[in-house]
């Protein structure tokens, strides 16, 4: 009798451990847990689709488009367009934000130098860890690059929307290191892909940054690619097409001020060398893990339907700009350079003659008997000498 329950037994063993199997991977996938606050952390929430795959804002007057996003609208998220004309989302309808036009904006000017921007923008802001400020004001910036969503590709290069592997994001933000450590800058890089594609993404990707804040990072990029259509991210800058970056501020977070100061200023140096590199700043709700220090950034290089290649060119532009933005412009770091070299060497020469005017009053006071021989060397030392100065003779 007993045996002829082995083989309900064996299947109902094998079902549990199946099941087994599956709940951590359904653990990871059923993310967020419990203790995280949705309304704070909207980037959390399950990624619903919506009918075109994607959002538009629209001015709520005129109705023409202004932005295309894939990351969700809400009233009260605001846009500074490429030419500073801000946006604000009063109503939400089917996917579509209608925004009232404010006018323009002046962006926040960038720091006169990296002390002045650790001054005003850190120095208001407690770091995760609590460190301490640098008493070393030369302290070279190190700038940390990273992946929330690493599996994301471009279609035209990648073949694919997505890698779990590795998309083609990871390649444009290895692109971005080097160009930023080429120009001179310090540069942390991360490959972890934070997979699976989730609204556990950003929680995964919070470990990655407090690990380079461990490792003394200043500057935090959250290099993400955007799910619209290619022409929503295609611009011009000197005369040729480019793939445009676009910046992303969390709206629910501590820093929130300071962040959308942070990016405005960066987009104003861009546009100086740059203008239409930059397609916007978008105030979207969220966090983005921009609560763990005042100076991060989430950047959109492209869209899935833009070729990674544009998305690497545009990088190499955006860091010359950070590099700039940072540490200045490399002529006005070589006549720093410069001047420094001439107050090194015009400080030496000084030293030189002082030393060699010791010298001249100790070999006269050792070799005069007295006080009357000494005023008489002196006085013939220095007429002989300018008589060699004015080339005139005595007699004249």
């Amino acid at each position: 009798m007993a045996k002829r329950h082995y083989p309900r037994i064996y299947c109902t063993f094998v079902a549990l451990l199946a099941i087994m199997m599956v709940l951590p991977a359904a653990q990871v996938h059923s993310f967020p847990p419990e203790d995280i606050d949705l309304d704070s952390f909207p980037e959390h929430k399950p990624m619903d689709g919506i009918a075109d795959g994607f959002y538009s804002m629209k001015d709520i007057e005129t109705e023409e488009v202004i932005l295309l996003t894939a990351r969700p609208l809400f009233p009260g998220n605001e846009y500074i367009n490429q030419h500073n004309i801000l946006y604000r989302v009063e109503k939400v309808e089917e996917g579509v934000g209608w925004a009232r036009h404010l006018g323009g904006v002046n962006l926040s000017e960038p720091p006169e130098s990296v002390l002045g921007l650790r001054s005003s923008l850190m120095g208001s802001v407690v770091m995760m860890d609590e460190r301490a400020q640098d008493d070393e004001e030369e302290r070279q910036i190190t700038v940390a690059i990273y992946h929330s969503h690493g599996a994301e590709a471009y279609v035209p290069s990648d073949g694919d929307e997505f890698i779990l592997e590795g998309g083609g994001i990871l390649r444009v933000g290895e692109r971005l290191a080097e160009a930023l450590e080429e120009s001179g800058v310090n540069v942390l890089f991360s490959t972890e892909t934070h997979v699976p594609h989730d609204a556990g993404a950003y929680h995964r990707s919070r470990r990655t940054v407090e690990e380079f804040i461990k490792q003394g990072a200043d500057v935090f990029l959250d290099l993400h690619r955007d799910a619209v259509p290619a022409e929503a991210y295609l611009g011009e800058v000197d005369g040729e097409k480019v793939v445009q970056v676009q910046f992303v501020v969390g709206q629910q977070n501590p820093n929130v001020a300071v962040i959308r100061q942070f990016a405005e200023s960066m987009k104003a140096k861009i546009d100086q060398r740059y203008p239409g590199l930059v397609k916007g700043i978008f105030m979207a709700r969220g966090n983005y893990n921009q609560d763990m220090s005042p100076l991060a950034l989430l950047m959109e290089v492209g869209t899935h339907e833009t070729t990674r290649e544009g998305a690497e060119e545009a990088v190499v532009l955006y860091a010359e700009s950070v590099r700039n933005y940072f540490l200045g412009p490399p002529e006005e770091a070589a006549r720093e350079e410069g001047t420094d070299l001439e107050r090194t060497a015009g400080r030496s020469i000084l030293w030189i003659v002082t030393l060699l005017l010791i010298a001249v009053a100790v070999y006269l006071v050792i070799s005069t008997r007295d006080l009357e021989e000494l005023k008489a060397k002196v006085t013939r030392f220095f007429r002989g000498k300018m008589l060699d100065l004015t080339g005139k003779g005595e007699d004249e």
